[in-house]
């Protein structure tokens, strides 16, 4: 069918209105919006992957991270948050989740730890050099599907109930045969040194309590052919991540910071390296004659390590603080 002289059709007209409308934006200074541009936008739009200071595998691919905000400066800053593994160019998924907690909000979380045999956690704060804010959150995951799951705040505890810390970014629990049928393993992130203590002590999940036998210590030294040409070491942070696999293997991280050695550390250079260290035995931490370097991590600050599945199936993720560059997580190769 022809068209009457004089009239447009509708596709001839909807150009038409198209066209006039674009170049009214124009004239007025205002550029249209393409497809590519609210594909930015939308990306722009998503909340940033800040530090993973504390990592733990939940399930399938999904992994809770907790990152350092500290309590009242950065109280807009995402505290928790459900990591998905990639499937596609899409990249990683993150939904961050917010508690509610008891008093106020978290403040330095550098470290999370699964409980065996459990599907609850622990979210623990740093102290961030012995400050008031000296807790640990008893947590657990609600839902099913990923985007519906939710943080439950299920009791807490001070480190100062137990003993006296600085600044703590490396934590785990294990399953042990004797006691409460778990132990609560720790060490300082001891900076500038090459050596710290590992220490460990009961916990008890129902009520829950941490600390309730007394307190065991071992120490810790970094290889002392991890240096570099000159004879400096190469981390100055000997444990800042840590976690066990389901036969009781001890893996910590190790790191470098330029803190206090450049004019704006927060860009690095970094390096990391991640450790097995030793196993948990009949209820106490027995370390192995040196160190096992599982990877060497360049240019990176890596902060916490998780561990998922077990035997042949065992795999190891890593996650970062690289500070103004944000964090990831990544899985390492097999030994």
């Amino acid at each position: 069918m022809t068209n009457r002289p004089g009239k447009f059709n509708l596709g001839a007209r909807t150009r038409f209105v198209a066209v006039a409308f674009t170049a009214t934006l124009m004239l007025a200074g205002i550029a249209p919006v393409s497809a590519d541009d609210e594909a930015r936008s939308k990306k722009r739009s998503k909340p940033k992957l800040l530090d993973l200071s504390g990592l733990v595998w939940i399930e399938d691919d999904v992994f809770l991270a907790v990152s350092d905000a500290k309590y009242p400066d950065e109280d807009t800053l995402t505290r928790i948050s459900l990591l998905t593994l990639p499937h596609s160019l899409d990249g990683m998924g993150f939904q961050p989740v917010s508690p509610r907690f008891s008093g106020d909000l978290s403040s330095d979380l550098e470290s999370a730890a699964g409980i065996p045999g459990s599907k609850k956690f622990l979210l623990v704060e740093s102290t961030s050099d012995g400050g008031p804010y000296q807790r640990i959150f008893l947590a657990t995951i609600t839902g099913k599907q990923t985007k519906k799951k939710k943080v439950k705040i299920l009791g807490q505890v001070e480190w100062g109930s137990f003993t006296v810390v600085t600044n703590i970014e490396a934590t785990a629990v294990a399953k042990t045969d004797t006691g409460s049928g778990l132990i609560f393993i720790w060490a300082e992130r001891a900076s500038g040194k090459q050596s710290t203590d590992i220490k460990w002590t009961s916990l008890q999940m129902d009520p829950f309590a941490i600390g309730g036998t007394g307190i065991k210590a071992v120490p810790f030294t970094l290889p002392s052919s991890l240096t570099t040409a000159a004879g400096t070491p190469l981390y100055n942070r000997s444990i800042v991540g840590m976690d066990l696999d389901s036969e009781g293997n001890i893996y910590t991280v190790a790191s470098y910071d330029p803190e206090g050695h450049s004019d704006n550390p927060d860009i690095g250079p970094f390096r990391s390296v991640v450790f097995k260290i030793g196993k948990v035995i009949a209820g106490n931490v027995v370390l192995d004659a040196e160190p096992t370097v599982h990877a060497q991590v360049h240019g990176f600050k890596v902060e916490s390590v998780a561990v998922r599945g077990s035997g042949d199936d065992l795999e190891l993720f890593i996650g970062t603080d690289d500070e103004d560059y944000g964090g990831t997580l990544r899985v390492l190769p097999p030994r």
